[in-house]
């Protein structure tokens, strides 16, 4: 990460954040209390044994993030963030268990913000709790955390992401080892062929295997399309006449590819590539959350978008009180996903408001994200525009004709394809 971001988020908060762990096990409240005493000059850490103990502990003083074992008697770990979500939905949600089926714990459990299988080490559980405090430094705003708390569909990470990350890390780490792993996910192979065999790639001959797939993008490519698949696949059901669930899907991807081509023609760190495809592909996933979740509001911030010829984001600011780019990257930020596919998330129709004067992964998706927009013509309201002054900040306004060349002879080779 930038050493800069690192200063921006580790800035200091205004006030400790109050964190509740809850589990019937006394056993393991006294490990959490002993593995996050150090803690205690940035959280103040609250513990209860049950789930009425929890809620009695939430009137008195509310916390910011409630861990929860999943199976406790009387009351379940599903059942309190039942009451949580009606009573405190600005509060970050994790559920820790010990079941191997994410997908049923995380539909008993109703907008689980984040999951985690026990036993889960405690450096992982502090990196996670850091990231979700750190929230703040990019969405201050309490109408959104109260939004997206109350949120009935919020996908959590997909386990293949998990494998996968953890296959990278063994050093007999293998394509053929990723392979498998995609394989075993029957739907997520269709779909991952489905696109790599699309005109998006201009791949001309036809891929059907999943070590072919694996080969031709690359496993840092596959890993950020299971994420952008797994989100998608959460809302495709999500019917509003007035968006285009394929339009939305084509320009994320659009922006994706853009946003990595722009990254290839530039003297920066290639290692952000990765960062880039994510944000490319995830930038716009608020959109998603707000038509399956906030359907009538969003239909009356796109009626206002077009009715007043504004962008999309300021009219969902007007309806809502928080646009798509600040709820994608709550969304993004619960996951735990890095800081810089975050801010590119939150920001990237707002780019000024980083504190980085550096090209960045956010510099990459604000740019492809207009020029996808411009060759497009497509839009709820008024396209979005180049943040000139924030280009010129970076001495990088002089590269714009030919991010836009390239960008439409990348276009033009997939259509001619």
């Amino acid at each position: 990460m930038n050493d800069s971001l690192e200063q921006f988020v580790a800035q200091p908060q205004t006030r400790k954040k109050r964190i509740l762990f809850v589990d019937d096990e006394s056993s393991m409240l006294l490990l959490y209390e002993l593995a996050f005493k150090h803690m205690r000059d940035e959280w103040e850490v609250l513990f209860a044994s049950n789930g009425p103990g929890a809620l009695a502990l939430m009137e008195k003083n509310p916390c910011e993030v409630i861990i929860s074992d999943m199976v406790m008697p009387g009351m379940t770990g599903a059942q309190l963030f039942s009451q949580l979500m009606a009573r405190y939905p600005q509060t970050t949600r994790i559920i820790l268990s010990g079941q191997v089926d994410r997908c049923e714990v995380a539909k008993g459990a109703g907008a689980v913000h984040q999951y985690l299988l026990k036993p889960c080490d405690f450096p992982t559980l502090k990196a996670i709790l850091q990231r979700v405090c750190a929230l703040d430094v990019f969405i201050r705003n309490d109408k959104l955390k109260s939004l997206v708390g109350q949120m009935g569909t919020l996908p959590s990470l997909p386990s293949l992401y998990f494998q996968m990350l953890k296959e990278l890390e063994s050093p007999l780490a293998s394509i053929e080892h990723i392979a498998e792993l995609v394989a075993r996910d029957q739907a997520m192979t269709a779909k991952l062929l489905q696109l790599v065999n699309s005109a998006s790639f201009g791949i001309r001959h036809k891929i059907s295997h999943p070590a072919e797939v694996v080969q031709f993008l690359g496993v840092g490519t596959i890993r950020s399309l299971a994420l952008s698949i797994h989100a998608f696949s959460c809302f495709e059901q999500a019917k509003m006449p007035e968006f285009s669930f394929h339009r939305l899907s084509e320009h994320s991807l659009m922006t994706a590819l853009f946003a990595k081509r722009i990254i290839e023609l530039e003297d920066v760190d290639k290692t952000i590539l990765d960062d880039v495809f994510v944000a490319g592909l995830l930038h716009d996933v608020g959109k998603l959350m707000m038509v399956c979740n906030l359907t009538e509001g969003y239909r009356q911030a796109i009626a206002l978008a077009r009715e007043k010829r504004i962008p999309a984001c300021e009219a969902e600011e007007q309806v809502l009180g928080a646009s798509h780019a600040d709820i994608g990257a709550y969304l993004l930020g619960l996951w735990g996903l890095p800081v810089a596919i975050v801010e590119a998330v939150a920001l990237h129709h707002a780019p000024r408001r980083s504190p980085i004067r550096a090209f960045c992964p956010l510099t990459a998706v604000h740019v492809a994200n207009v020029l996808e927009n411009e060759s497009s013509g497509h839009g709820e309201g008024t396209l979005p525009r180049l943040d000139e002054d924030y280009l010129a900040r970076l001495n990088l306004r002089d590269r714009i004709e030919d991010w836009r060349a390239a960008v439409a002879q990348m276009k033009h080779a997939l259509v001619e394809g």
